[in-house]
């Protein structure tokens, strides 16, 4: 980190949760302890992605974790190639316009790479778009926006939506509005086609939080709401009704889900919920396998209050385990810890990220590289590693992007 990344992430003032007044805390434990418990990780790259420290609210990856795309909450997105030493070896900053509106609560509300490739990218807004963009090209080549039409039985739907997804292969997408008149929605278009498919408007009725299809079946998609359901559908079904397969009610907020997998060979759905709670299902009965309130997650990084303490995401490990990675709000989110979710109900502490500089909104994970990379309030992404030795700042990536630019590739 360099010095004057360091000036200004202290004198920059932003509303944030970084404002807050701190709440006594500390770890419950010696550094020694800690050193024994938990293995250390450290920043083996980092970026400062936004001078007015513009959160970062939504990362995504290619299928090789070669470039990571970074959506800020003023609608700009930032794309970093990545090489195999994690490094982040060039930004493209001009590849994703930012959206003109009027209204300055627009932000972002996800990012997604189309398919494996690095080269089409979905970007979603609150203002209920979502832009599809190829990289190497400029240019929106599509939008999709939800319009009513009640001669083909579309009824009037919330213009801002929250979430989206794509699905397995690349040819449905998702997205989930807010509350509207006492119902939520989820919205389908197709993407080959440009068009948009229909709505699911009877399996929520606050606002949807998280939609999320499985990684391998594109058919099988899961949804999550403020009003504590975990929906799971069968998108092939051409009627609501009999797309439903199951219902789970949390009996609490949902944020985000995550799909997992057990020895077994079941799918898993996994829920954090907007009180810092965790609990894992079997996605076909829906019967609930681990749950862990925020106390127990605080005391599993170690730390003593749980007023701090903020869950991030669950990620998968290469051999088949999950992981949750935690933060504080304590001291600018200088805490970022991971703990295993194993078969028994006992969290084991993972991994120390030292030098954590922000508190941290959204996170993605390669367990074939093992690297973590993180994104925040602070504007900062970065690439964790468990070598020290490399740790480097990024805020030369400007003067790379230039000669990026000189590079790009045919799109044909």
């Amino acid at each position: 980190m360099t010095d004057k990344l360091n000036k200004y992430l202290s004198e920059t003032v932003v509303a944030s949760s970084e404002d807050e007044a701190d709440i006594d805390d500390n770890d419950t434990c010696a550094a020694h302890e800690l050193s024994a418990k938990f293995r250390f990780h450290y920043p083996q790259d980092e970026a400062s992605l936004s001078l007015k420290r513009d959160y970062v609210l939504g990362l995504c990856a290619d299928k090789g974790f070669t470039c990571i795309a970074a959506g800020l909450s003023n609608t700009s997105v930032k794309i970093y190639d990545l090489n195999a030493s994690g490094l982040l070896t060039a930004v493209h900053q001009d590849r994703v316009p930012s959206v003109e509106s009027l209204d300055a609560e627009v932000t972002i509300c996800g990012v997604r790479f189309l398919d494996d490739s690095a080269n089409t990218l979905l970007v979603g807004t609150t203002n209920g778009l979502v832009r599809l963009l190829d990289l190497r090209i400029k240019g929106i080549q599509a939008q999709f926006e939800y319009k009513s039409d009640a001669q083909e039985g579309l009824p009037p739907v919330p213009k801002t939506i929250s979430c989206f997804d794509r699905n397995a292969n690349s040819r449905v997408i998702c997205c989930g509005t807010e509350q509207h008149m006492g119902n939520a929605y989820m919205v389908f278009f197709d993407v080959r086609e440009r068009r948009q498919l229909g709505i699911y408007e009877d399996s929520h009725d606050d606002d949807v939080t998280s939609v999320l299809f499985h990684t391998s079946n594109p058919d099988l998609l899961c949804s999550g709401s403020t009003d504590g359901l975990i929906n799971v559908f069968n998108i092939q079904e051409s009627e609501e009704e009999e797309a439903l397969l199951n219902t789970i009610n949390t009996e609490s907020s949902v944020h985000r889900l995550n799909w997992h997998r057990n020895e077994k060979g079941q799918d898993l759905i996994s829920c954090i919920t907007h009180t810092n709670d965790y609990m894992s299902y079997e996605c076909q009965e829906g019967d609930e396998i681990l749950s862990f309130n925020r106390s127990k997650i605080t005391a599993g990084i170690l730390r003593q209050n749980a007023g701090n303490f903020n869950l991030i995401n669950a990620h998968n490990l290469s051999d088949g385990s999950v992981f949750l990675l935690a933060g504080t709000n304590h001291n600018r989110g200088e805490v970022l810890r991971s703990v295993v979710v194993p078969a028994r109900k006992t969290l084991e502490p993972l991994t120390n990220f030292v030098g954590n500089k922000q508190i941290v909104r959204d996170s993605l994970y390669d367990p074939n590289q093992n690297l973590l990379v993180t994104g925040g309030e602070s504007g900062i992404i970065t690439v964790w590693s468990s070598d020290n030795s490399n740790t480097k700042s990024s805020s030369n990536l400007k003067s790379k992007s230039k000669a990026a630019k000189s590079h790009k590739k045919n799109p044909y």
